[in-house]
């Protein structure tokens, strides 16, 4: 809850007020700020209380695939349980599972976890078909990671994506250590490493550090995927230490030139500096997301961030956008008590029926873990791409303001019954305020007016608005200094 509230106090204040100070940021291509309008009782009791709902209505297409929520669940001994979730599709066919967390072990018929299991902090399932080996060191007995760092009493690795280079399967790990935060979320990510096995036999060879982290702080590996000449590496990058909310970056190298030099894309054009790599969405991704190429497009699926359970996707039609379309998929079921979702992850390389396989890690009380397994094992979903919405091409990016300069402001603030937006344009041009609700549902939409270059003010009235939290985006119709 700590965590939270800082949240809630950075997007309406600091966000508001610093955006100039985001170091090697250009602002995003569109204005996006937070007013409040609360009663502090209405908003804690709002934000506290959740009411859990087995489906919401935008689930009615979708359904769960009982064919894999029943091929990783291994009763037998072996892998039974674990998060991460990531799938790597082999040239031969084959898929390789990386999880994270994983328990190592037997499970009782009642799905309680049988006496001996293990924990180990990342293992691999190899899939052939309806065949399922999982891949660790050390025995069943007593078992050891799947990979472990040049450290492993003190810092352990959790799996990002992989792709196959020629003779040689390559992964991102993140290094992770211990921190200081409360039991259960006291780690820290210390950096990000190559871990290069040999394909098809899939035998270790060595781990290779990444020296971009230092340079740029982004945390690399949430999806890799080949096209057009080039493997384009997805990561992610907390710019606030005190909220942790994490954006999209990207880089890219030439296919089979994972471990030469990168280019990272910078807002505008690609660049050989590290540190120029900037966001690609002004959208907040979850800390596993995944993006892969559909019907001429390119599809990002995320979940909300803070372990909320829904479920999104944006399209674009380039590697590195602009994003748009941001779509509503699902909303996830919580059948345990205190049970949370988190980091939806698509498997394009097992589209059927035109829907997309897309897997979502459940967790909890960790010791209610060993009375049953359910709450720690990954759940399979079926979503109609006819659900991913693809309709709306975003225009270029073609920012109008210099960077670190505050485009838009808004006062009083918090709302009141009246509002003023004050906002600065380089050119003359149509200009068109929408208000979102945390949900991104629509709530205020003004018609377009014509607006001189320089400073200028919007008024509007709340009166007609709950309580709570919204954020308002500023559009030229012209597409030259906004990206709707």
């Amino acid at each position: 809850m700590e965590k939270l509230l800082k949240y809630i106090k950075y997007l309406s204040t600091d966000y508001i007020a610093k955006i100039e100070e985001m170091p090697g940021q250009k602002p995003p291509a569109f204005s996006f700020l937070i007013l409040m309008k609360y009663s502090i009782n209405r908003f804690l009791f709002t934000l506290v209380f959740v009411v859990t709902t087995l489906l919401s209505t935008v689930n009615g297409q979708v359904i769960p695939d009982t064919i894999f929520n029943k091929l990783l669940r291994t009763e037998n001994g072996g892998w039974v349980a674990g998060d991460a979730t990531y799938s790597v599709f082999l040239p031969d066919g084959r898929t390789l599972w990386l999880f994270g967390d994983s328990f190592i072990g037997t499970v009782n018929p009642d799905s309680s976890l049988a006496p001996g299991a293990k924990m180990i902090r990342n293992c691999a399932v190899l899939q052939e078909g309806d065949s399922m080996t999982a891949m660790y060191q050390g025995s069943f007995e007593d078992p050891d990671d799947f990979v472990l760092t040049n450290t492993p009493d003190s810092t352990w690795f959790w799996p990002e994506h992989g792709i196959v280079e020629e003779d040689t399967l390559r992964f991102i790990f993140s290094e992770f250590g211990h921190g200081d935060g409360e039991p259960g979320w006291n780690f820290e990510y210390r950096d990000a490493y190559l871990v290069n096995f040999t394909y098809p036999e899939l035998e270790f060879i060595d781990i290779v550090l990444l020296p971009y982290y230092p340079l740029n702080g982004v945390m690399y590996g949430d999806r890799l995927m080949n096209y057009d000449g080039y493997t384009y590496i997805y990561g992610r990058k907390e710019h606030n230490p005190e909220t942790h909310v994490p954006y999209a970056h990207l880089a890219r190298t030439p296919i089979g030139e994972l471990t030469g030099e990168w280019e990272f894309y910078n807002g505008s054009d690609w660049s050989d500096d590290a540190a120029s790599s900037a966001w690609i969405s002004f959208q907040a991704v979850s800390q596993q997301y995944g993006v892969f190429p559909h019907a001429g497009k390119f599809v990002l699926i995320t979940q909300q961030i803070w372990l909320g359970g829904k479920i999104y996707s944006l399209t674009a039609n380039s590697p590195e956008g602009p994003w748009g379309n941001f779509t509503e998929l699902y909303t996830t079921p919580y059948p345990f008590e205190d049970m949370f979702t988190y980091n939806a992850y698509p498997h394009p390389q097992f589209d059927e029926d035109n829907a997309l396989l897309i897997s979502y890690n459940s967790n909890g009380d960790f010791w209610e873990i060993f009375n049953n397994v359910e709450l720690y094992r990954p759940r399979f979903i079926r979503i109609p791409y006819t659900m991913i919405d693809t309709s709306f091409t975003p225009l270029a990016v073609m920012p109008a303001v210099e960077q670190n300069v505050r485009i838009a402001k808004c006062f009083p603030n918090p709302a009141s019954d009246q509002l003023t937006i004050s906002f600065s344009i380089k050119e003359d041009d149509i200009v068109q305020l929408k208000i979102y609700n945390l949900f991104g549902s629509e709530v205020f939409v003004s018609p377009g007016k014509w607006f001189p270059s320089g400073e200028n003010n919007i008024e509007i009235s709340l009166a007609n608005l709950p309580n709570g939290i919204y954020i308002y985006r500023i559009n030229g119709l012209s597409g030259k200094f906004v990206l709707n």
